[in-house]
């Protein structure tokens, strides 16, 4: 039987809490998840059927879809959990299930159908099949062979590489067919936009105090100048009602990593910005880039919330699998709007400078980490760059930089905006 109490305490604990807007499509997300739980499985626009069977010698999970499916499977692990993940095309409707022969559970969302394993499984065979015979559907079919712990964490290892890069290029198709549908020049119309909605954006000035960064080839150093553009940036921000202000420093003083990003949880941030100056060994190095996590930095999101208490809040006594599926739900859409807000700005800032041939980046920066608040870290140029140097040290340039900063972020809540009113 589904808790009507829980979906309906679960959204409204979480917006009490004051959770940014990223949360909303999350959450109704996974009332339908819940609803699924008491529903059983009903068949969704593409997978319509999942199936383990087994032992582990071999365990065998049959995935029935009404198109075509790449077949591919990977691999992960962190920690004592380890499962398996199959990535999948087409529109789904969300759904849970329970498992065997090693496979505790399965979570079927957009895009993925994860398997979570009880003991170390690897895949032996993967297979792809058309539809034949009295068979109307598509079939995956995946056997699995219990294997050593160490083998398991080997191939796991090796699978979340290649699992990354296989979402990252998903991901960049996806959002260059979305990005051609939009008017990159002409902001979302008022009427558009959802009235009286504000956007909290953290603006996070790299360096300071103790720690000066890196030695601009003019003079200066690379604290001084994350200090101006986040000042810069904040003043032109706010000229704007639609967003709410922060800076995690705005004097030269030396904050923490860890402080940092729970200052910008504790704020409610909808978007973290964290802005650097490159160096490099060649002075012909210039131009900026945009960084957001990789995976190897995601391997320490869920490390660095312990120790740090970074906890999404739930409902109190929200079923263990239920809050699971949350928190990898909100992981796993926070690290989309980071990327997505990172293709939005790259656009902008070309108006404004140089850029880096392959500027949209991955990395494990500290900054990145949090789970549920979409981040990027923007190097705006290289210090050691005499032309980068004398731009980034300039008002009027950095000024226009920041300006193209505040229109990728436009952007980027635009598009939150028209998610939002077809809610409404």
């Amino acid at each position: 039987m589904v808790n009507a109490g829980l979906i309906i305490g679960l959204v409204g604990k979480t917006f009490e809490s004051g959770i940014h807007a990223i949360l909303m499509t999350i959450l109704r997300f996974v009332c339908l998840v819940i609803a699924c739980l008491g529903a059983g499985f009903a068949a969704s626009a593409d997978v319509s059927r999942v199936q383990v069977v087994g032992n582990g010698e071999p365990t065998r999970i049959t995935v029935w879809a009404d198109s075509e499916q790449e077949g591919r499977a990977f691999l992960a692990e962190s920690g004592n959990a380890r499962s398996l993940v199959l990535p999948v095309d087409g529109p789904v409707t969300p759904a849970v299930g329970d498992g065997g022969g090693g496979v505790a559970t399965w979570a079927l969302s957009e895009g993925t159908l994860s398997f979570a394993l009880e003991r170390p499984l690897m895949v032996a065979r993967t297979l792809s099949l058309p539809p034949a015979g009295n068979e109307p559907s598509y079939r995956v079919i995946v056997d699995l062979q219990t294997v050593s712990a160490a083998r398991f964490s080997s191939v796991a290892k090796k699978d979340m590489r290649k699992l990354a890069s296989y979402q990252a290029k998903k991901r960049k198709e996806e959002l260059a067919i979305e990005l051609a549908s939009m008017r990159p020049d002409a902001p979302l119309p008022a009427s558009q936009r959802v009235a009286n909605q504000s956007y909290t954006v953290v603006i996070d000035a790299g360096h300071g105090g103790k720690d000066p960064g890196a030695m601009a080839i003019t003079g200066g150093v690379e604290k001084d100048i994350t200090l101006r553009a986040a000042l810069a940036l904040k003043n032109i921000l706010q000229a704007d009602p639609r967003y709410t202000v922060r800076l995690t420093r705005d004097t030269d003083v030396y904050v923490d990593h860890e402080v940092r990003v729970s200052m910008a949880r504790d704020w409610g941030a909808d978007l973290f910005i964290s802005l650097h100056a490159d160096a490099a060994a060649s002075r012909d190095v210039a131009g900026a880039s945009v960084y957001t996590i990789s995976a190897s930095g995601e391997r320490r999101i869920d490390k660095e919330a312990n120790r740090n208490n970074w906890r999404i809040p739930l409902e109190d006594g929200a079923p263990q699998r239920v809050s699971g599926i949350l928190e990898d739900l909100v992981k796993r859409e926070t690290k989309t709007h980071s990327s997505e807000f990172a293709e939005m700005l790259l656009p902008e800032l070309e108006k404004s400078g140089p850029v880096l041939r392959n500027t949209h980046r991955e990395a494990g920066f500290y900054v990145l980490l949090a789970p549920d608040v979409p981040a990027v870290l923007l190097e705006m140029g290289f210090v050691t760059n005499r032309a980068d140097a004398k731009r980034l040290q300039s008002d009027r340039d950095l000024r226009n930089a920041m300006s193209a900063v505040k229109r990728g972020i436009d952007r980027f809540f635009d598009k939150q905006d028209i998610l939002l009113a077809g809610q409404g």
